[in-house]
Formats: C-alpha cells, sequence, structure tokens
C-alpha cells in the first residue's frame, strides 16, 4: 500500500513537472514566433515622405548636410528638417538651427541622391535666412513675393499657435517659392 502511495505521489510529481515543461515550451514558442512577427514587420521608412512636413531633432538616414548661412557661433538647442523638390524636380533636405530663443542660427542641405541640386537652388535657398545680398532699390519681378503672400495665407502661417511654428510655415513657404 506504501509504495502503490509512493508511485502515485511520484507520478503525480512527473505529471506536474511535465506539465511546468509543456507550459513553460509553449511560452517560448510564443516569445519567439512575437518577435519573429514584429521583426518582419519593420519596414525601413521612406524618407522623402516621413520629412514631407518639418521634423524636429531628427535627420534622414546616411545624408551629408552642407552648410548655406550660417549668422551666429551659438550652439543650437533644436532642429528641423523637411524634404522638398526644386522645380526641376531635384529632392534635397532643408535643414535650420534654432538657438535657445528659438531664432534660426544656422541652414544646411542635403541632396537626396547623388544627383546634386542646381547652383540656382542653392542660391535661393541661401537667401531664405539671410535675404538677398544687396538691396534692391527697384522692384523687380514680384512673382516670388506674391508667391511668399499666397503660400503664407494658404498655409494659415500667422495663425500657428508658436512663433516657431510661424517661423517654420514661413520657412517652408520661402523654399516652395524659391
Amino acid at each position: 500500500m506504501k509504495n502503490t502511495k509512493k508511485k502515485i505521489k511520484l507520478n503525480s510529481k512527473k505529471q506536474n513537472i511535465m506539465k511546468n515543461n509543456i507550459l513553460l515550451t509553449f511560452a517560448l514558442l510564443l516569445f519567439v514566433f512575437i518577435t519573429i512577427k514584429a521583426n518582419d514587420n519593420y519596414t525601413a521608412r521612406n524618407d522623402k515622405e516621413y520629412f514631407s512636413s518639418f521634423k524636429k531633432n531628427e535627420e534622414p538616414q546616411n545624408k551629408k548636410f552642407n552648410i548655406l548661412t550660417k549668422k551666429s557661433e551659438a550652439i543650437g538647442e533644436a532642429f528641423y528638417v523637411i524634404y522638398k523638390e526644386n522645380s526641376l524636380g531635384q529632392g534635397f533636405y532643408f535643414k535650420v538651427v534654432l538657438d535657445k530663443n528659438e531664432n534660426p542660427i544656422a541652414t544646411y542641405y542635403a541632396n537626396e541622391s547623388e544627383k546634386k541640386i542646381s547652383e540656382s537652388t542653392i542660391e535661393n535657398l541661401k537667401k531664405i535666412l539671410l535675404g538677398p545680398e544687396k538691396p534692391t532699390t527697384t522692384i523687380g519681378d514680384t512673382s516670388t513675393t506674391q508667391c511668399v503672400t499666397n503660400c503664407h495665407r494658404t498655409k494659415k502661417c500667422y495663425d500657428k499657435a508658436t512663433s516657431t511654428g510661424v517661423l517654420l510655415c514661413s520657412l517652408e513657404c520661402g523654399i516652395d517659392c524659391a
């Protein structure tokens, strides 16, 4: 009788150990399956699409930025990047660095591909932050000014909640009309 009780206890312990092993194996398999599924769902982001509006403190992958303008030697507190295309269809990233008071202190650009953007686009981008190099005495072609003004109205730049929002909206209009 005692041997039978011992055998029953041993069998019961073995069954509990087997149940625990099966549950542990099932949990491990479930974890592996979820991990594999999560990795399969990861896709590299499309930087052109992602940066279609300004993104704070984020840069596109594997892009080297070239300096356009630098107003100050102060260290930037934040930066914003946007992707745009010029009238020739050449894509580029535009980056503006802001100081602690959220004033722009530098601008940069990066080519979207190996194909470089035109010199005229680079010159126009330089003027966005600093303005024209020489003051003009006569009003010449006003199409750029009208373009920027219309863009400000369409995008409601001056209705933005913060001065940084107004600045970024205005910069985007300047880039679009450059």
